[in-house]
């Protein structure tokens, strides 16, 4: 039998950094069950206590760095378990920790903690002996549940089994219809859709498949426009029906563009602005508000293209979006935003005040705003973030690297949306739909561009960020066919996964600054690069219009 090793710290060390003590203390007895002698253990715990480490990763590598000179056979020992990594259904991979096997026993069942603390010690060793370097949690809970039947703790085992389908059955259910199920569509997606290099990709953070759950059952979104039919009225009840039955097979729920123009064709200011109204009221007993995604009804101050040669009547037009757009503002949770697209900065004049929060510039071309994003497509097949940051923060000054790595993640999202049309073309479902998917657009969202540019140079200076940015979009267009378009990510799980990476990994949190501010500065940039953009004032609004950004928030909408 093994004797218990007892290790002694400096007392100073033991009174004053107590957590690195504990930490070093959990990592000698990791080194000791790679089968480091006590001398060895000894002398790593002296050298770990008098150095500047911090954190259970710096320390682990650290700790490898001094196994691989004073015993090599458990350095290479101690190497494999750190390699042991577990796909959270957090979709995060992280370490492999037993404890947290005792730690999700002991919540979720009666257990006594000697029984789980066994259990959770057997499984490690079982995983170890296989020499598995990646596992899923739902693997971990199988072994754990073989492990409660082998001790007799099958009312155990009913406490802690996982409910959920087979990989079969969810495929199946899949061909059928869109599956709801997140959790079982997430697993079989990286299971069986998603090639394991590039599903890593997502879980380590450095890009982001939006809506991973539908990946091979749905489009992302869609902006929907009317058709014109006998009365306003049925114009009106037309589109409502459309956009429900489409919701189900779209991620996001389906965006409205024109309606207004479509019920002022050939009518009155008074009866286009009483579909309006209808428009308003009925949406609110349609659709449910508050989604994390926002659903935009964006009202046309010209004649959109779909709608051109209609007869459609200018003040009608007006009236109609005036009275949407007041109908909305009264809502505390409504339905949809609210936006405008205009071709001049003269059709303000038709709008009444208040002004909309949400401008679609659409001076040079015709475009839609798809749940926040002004494009010149109204559908998307994909949305993939991109961690911009972190490519420049792994490759400073080194621009044949940096530019390397962009290149590669962009022909890997560009794999990805393939991957997805594929999958969207077998469905007999969308096709039903009329869902034209090759159709469909795609997009690449930044997490940022000029922060990213500052963090590669190591600079403040904006000029030279923004010429570098610049650079960026360029090299990116190159790489991404005409079906992509180039945004800005505001998505905030992308976000908060991004830059909570980025922290961990190199000390450096995202900085709160106002890109737009400095992005609206390159006309190739707002030619290339979708970003909103705000105004302050209406002399400002008027500005940005000129300036032919394609998206501007408008603060002072009062």
């Amino acid at each position: 039998m093994r004797k218990q090793l007892i290790i002694s710290y400096p007392k100073h060390y033991c009174m004053q950094e107590k957590p690195i003590a504990t930490l070093i203390e959990k990592i000698a007895k990791e080194c000791e069950e790679a089968n480091a002698n006590k001398w060895t253990i000894t002398r790593l715990v002296k050298k770990l206590s008098s150095e500047e480490a911090t954190g259970i990763k710096n320390l682990r590598k650290r700790t490898l760095e001094i196994l691989q000179q004073l015993d090599p056979k458990a350095a290479t020992v101690y190497a494999s378990f750190q390699r042991m990594q577990v796909r959270t259904s957090s979709q995060l991979i992280e370490g492999f920790d037993r404890g947290n096997i005792i730690k999700s026993l002991l919540r979720e069942t009666e257990v006594a903690r000697g029984v789980a603390e066994k259990i959770g010690n057997e499984v490690e060793e079982k995983i170890k002996d296989l020499e598995i370097e990646k596992i899923s949690t739902p693997l971990i809970r199988e072994m754990v549940n073989v492990k409660l039947l082998e001790y007799g703790h099958e009312n155990i085992r009913n406490q802690y089994t996982r409910l959920g389908l087979p990989v079969f059955e969810a495929g199946k259910k899949a061909e059928q219809s869109p599956y709801n199920n997140k959790a079982i569509m997430t697993e079989y997606n990286l299971l069986r859709i998603i090639p394991n290099n590039l599903g890593r990709m997502h879980l380590s953070k450095e890009i982001f498949i939006a809506e991973i759950q539908d990946f091979s059952t749905r489009p992302i979104a869609t902006s929907l426009v009317p058709e014109i039919k006998e009365s306003p009225r049925e114009t009106v009840f037309e589109l409502l029906e459309k956009a429900n039955r489409l919701g189900k097979f779209y991620s996001w729920r389906p965006n409205i563009s024109g309606l207004n123009a479509a019920i002022a064709a050939k009518v009155g200011k008074k009866t286009a602005s009483n579909a309006g109204q209808l428009f308003a009221n009925v949406a609110k007993t349609v659709f449910l508000s508050g989604k994390s995604v926002s659903a935009f009804n964006t009202s046309y101050l010209f004649e959109p293209e779909f709608l051109a040669g209609k007869g459609i009547e200018r003040e009608s037009m007006a009236g109609a979006a005036t009275t949407m757009l007041k109908a909305n503002s009264k809502e505390s949770f409504p339905v949809f935003e609210n936006a405008v697209a205009i071709d001049t900065k003269y059709k303000l004049k038709i709008l009444h005040k208040p002004f909309p929060k949400t401008f679609l510039n659409c001076k040079n071309k015709e475009l839609f705003l798809v749940n926040g994003l002004a494009l010149p497509t109204g559908s998307l097949c994909s949305f993939t973030g991109l961690n911009l940051s972190l490519i420049a923060l792994e490759n400073k000054g080194n621009e044949t690297a940096f530019f390397e790595e962009v290149g590669k993640k962009a022909r890997v999202i560009t794999q990805l949306d393939k991957l997805k049309r594929k999958n969207l073309l077998e469905r007999h479902y969308v096709k039903k739909q009329n869902i034209d998917v090759d159709r469909l657009g795609a997009v690449v969202a930044l997490d940022s561009l000029v922060e990213a540019s500052k963090a590669f140079l190591e600079t403040e200076k904006e000029g030279e960020a923004l010429s570098f940015s610049e650079k960026i979009i360029s090299e990116l267009k190159k790489e991404l066919s005409e079906k992509f378009c180039i945004v800005e990510l505001s998505n905030k799980t992308a976000l908060y996964r991004f830059s909570s990476h980025n922290k961990k990994m190199f000390k450096q949190a995202r900085k709160p600054i106002e890109e737009e501010k400095i992005l609206r500065k390159s006309k190739a940039i707002c030619k290339n690069y979708c970003f909103a953009a705000k105004a302050e004032s209406q002399k400002e609004l008027n500005e940005l219009i000129d300036s032919n950004i394609r998206l501007i928030e408008f603060k002072n909408s009062e």
